[in-house]
């Protein structure tokens, strides 16, 4: 029983690392969106939730298996230019970098599982 309840719990670690993975593709279309509309007057600049809401669904009662968060997107406040654009460059970039690090760091883990789990099945 206790290799069924692991494989269990594996098996939503991996559910829950796809669903930041997703959360990632999401805000790197988001902040592309802010980039490409950086000179666009009027335009408010927009963010991804999801680590907070993926948090309180940890912290739940539910456990890993129980959660099924899925990111949207809102419009952010911010400090407003002249033109009434919210983008600041400087942030979107470093928004960008910590983004693509959170997805690289889930690729990786996923990777390494799928490779424990076909070694496993190959009998290594």
């Amino acid at each position: 029983m206790p290799d069924t309840f692991d494989m269990e719990t594996r098996d939503s670690r991996l559910h829950i690392l796809q669903q930041v993975m997703d959360a990632a593709a999401l805000r790197h279309r988001v902040i592309a969106q802010n980039v490409a509309n950086v000179n666009t007057p009027g335009y408010r600049r927009q963010e991804v939730v999801f680590e907070a809401e993926m948090a309180r669904a940890l912290a739940g009662t539910g456990g890993p298996a129980a959660v099924n968060v899925k990111p949207y997107v809102v419009v952010a406040d911010g400090p407003e230019r002249v033109d009434g654009n919210t983008v600041d460059l400087n942030r979107e970039m470093n928004d960008l970098n910590k983004n693509f690090l959170l997805y690289e760091a889930a690729a990786q883990i996923i990777t390494s599982r799928v490779t424990s789990l076909k070694a496993a099945i190959a009998g290594h």
